[in-house]
């Protein structure tokens, strides 16, 4: 009698405990189930934090979702291990939460840290080492780690090595590395991504895999196909490349008025097709004249050459002598003050701006490629559109030399000649394709649509799309890495 009265009582606590922890919601349960699973709880932060919309908002660089009605996340994990980011994983899974990874916050939908369904951020901003290794000329860099920083660690250690990666020093390694990553001398060593030799993520089921053990599928996908699809990247092992110790650079302006529409269409013609030593984009720009009184369109012609002065101006005489490019209009420097030179900051901005965090704004950037130079008075006609916009810029980036000889995964076809980014200041934008949810995103973000999700992944991906189901649906079965614009699993 005794046994079974212990028994019976026994049984009841039981059902008590779980009916309470039942009856907990589910970032209670996530709380808890975090707990049992990481040696530190410091690294969280829910609402009830009196420092939750400053963390929020730190690594939030679009001004348009730091609003009251922009959904919030249940809590904030700032990362600063593996360990930390393994528990979220784990917790997450097994009480339905999503999961946002954010490094930089520099994406334009604000798919890395908003969503319209319960949701946390694994933020990896703590996570942010940057380790030089002269003798192999390579570098093992966190996600959380900022190009500007990756750039100024690389200078510290030597002048003639450098990373090729883009002009805006405040963007995130995980999201720019995942999402491809192009930059200044991509027209001599490709996207980033075809300089990434190695990488480490924490996977759905919560282990830690490099390159060996992930497979050479995996490794491919993750370097271009976006890497939230398919884990958590902890970091990514470069290969450095050879630069001059100095290098030179320059601004041209041209005003449309001033036979700036014939300079830029000679620009289509030989910019994809110069020395892959020589970077000239053109970015045409609204600007006001005659005391604010009107509008006019500018363009402005940044050049980066991996050589002497001379030797540039030798080569800008004979393919491209309407540029009007003079000895006057050059500057010589390490790479690393180009870095600085080519994000319009002044010459003898001290390095250290590399590391400054970025002022948030209101913007939309969309992207698109073009394989046939665009005729004189189409441009005219792009022109009287910008105008009308006034707020609208856009930056013009040649292709050709190495990005003919090699495909990478983000495959810009060997024949497109260059690439469009425009960028519409005060939301006023609607026009292209970056991360980009006018073409097609998945709502609610926790259901992934395949004839949706193939509608966007075609227009970023072309025939690599197929390739990076396969890859998803054998990596993360279950498709537990997904927001509006994932990979999908394949369901038949």
């Amino acid at each position: 009698m005794k046994i079974s009265s212990f028994l019976f009582t026994a049984l009841t606590i039981l059902m008590s405990i779980s009916t309470a922890i039942s009856s907990q919601s589910p970032l209670q349960n996530f709380l808890t189930c975090f707990s049992h699973n990481s040696h530190a709880s410091n690294v969280i932060y829910t609402p009830n934090n009196t420092s939750f919309l400053t963390i929020l908002n730190k690594k939030m660089f679009h001004k348009k979702f730091q609003t009251a009605t922009t959904p919030k996340p249940l809590a904030i994990i700032t990362a600063k291990d593996a360990s930390h980011v393994q528990a979220t994983i784990k917790c997450a899974k097994s009480n339905n939460i999503q999961i946002r990874i954010r490094s930089g916050g520099h994406d334009y939908e604000g798919y890395s840290y908003v969503s319209d369904v319960p949701f946390v951020i694994i933020d990896m901003f703590n996570i942010n080492s940057v380790d030089i290794n002269l003798q192999e000329e390579t570098a093992w860099v966190d996600s959380g780690a900022t190009l500007g920083k990756i750039y100024y660690n690389i200078a510290k250690k030597s002048s003639s090595l450098a990373f090729p990666g883009g002009s805006c020093f405040s963007v995130g390694a995980g999201g720019y590395f995942s999402g491809g990553g192009y930059g200044n001398m991509m027209r001599k060593y490709g996207l980033s991504v075809d300089n990434i030799i190695d990488a480490i993520i924490v996977n759905v089921n919560g282990n830690i895999l490099d390159r060996k053990s992930m497979g050479e599928d995996l490794f491919w996908a993750i370097r271009g196909g976006g890497g939230a699809s398919f884990g958590v990247i902890l970091s990514w092992k470069l290969k450095l490349v050879h630069v001059p110790p100095q290098i030179t650079v320059f601004n041209v302006t041209r005003n449309v008025d001033g036979g700036a529409t014939d300079v830029v269409y000679k620009w289509q013609l030989i910019a994809p097709k110069l020395h892959k030593d020589l970077f000239i984009r053109a970015q045409p720009t609204v600007v006001q004249i005659g005391n604010g009184t009107k509008n006019v369109v500018q363009v402005i012609f940044f050049g980066q050459f991996l050589g002497t002065t001379e030797r540039l101006l030798l080569l800008i005489r004979k393919s491209f002598p309407e540029l009007g490019l003079k000895k006057s209009d050059c500057f010589s420097m390490p790479w690393i003050n180009s870095t600085l030179f080519a994000y319009s900051r002044p010459i003898g901005t001290p390095l250290e701006a590399l590391l400054e965090e970025p002022q948030a704004i209101y913007s939309k950037g969309q992207s698109d490629y073009v394989k046939k130079p665009i005729p004189r008075e189409a441009l005219e006609s792009i022109w009287k559109k910008m105008i009308e916009g006034q707020t609208l810029f856009m930056q013009w980036n040649p292709y050709g030399g190495r990005m003919e000889e090699i495909l990478s995964l983000t495959e810009l076809e060997t024949c497109s000649r260059f690439s469009i980014l425009i960028i519409g200041l005060m939301d006023l934008l609607n026009l292209l394709k970056v991360m980009d949810a006018d073409i097609g995103a998945n709502h609610p973000s926790n259901t992934t649509k395949f004839d949706i999700a193939r509608t966007y992944g075609i227009k970023y991906f072309k025939g690599n799309f197929e390739r990076l189901v396969s890859v998803k649906t054998k990596v993360d079965p279950e498709n537990f890495f997904k927001y509006e614009q994932s990979i999908p699993i394949r369901t038949y």
